[in-house]
């Protein structure tokens, strides 16, 4: 399970770098762009609180 959330954790990563890219080449708004990083955020921050959980339910 740890490491299906790590590799979310990249995802996540790889898709803000996405959203940047649209953004910066013009093809989403600034309200999209800020919608979206800002909800890739939040489940970034889930997922990291879920790999602690998880790392330190399994000492």
């Amino acid at each position: 399970m740890l490491s299906k959330f790590e590799i979310e954790l990249k995802e996540c990563s790889e898709t803000e770098g996405w959203l940047q890219l649209l953004f910066n080449t013009n093809i989403i708004d600034e309200d999209v762009y800020k919608k979206n990083r800002n909800l890739c955020g939040r489940i970034r921050k889930i997922l990291i609180s879920s790999c602690k959980t998880l790392k330190e339910n399994s000492k």
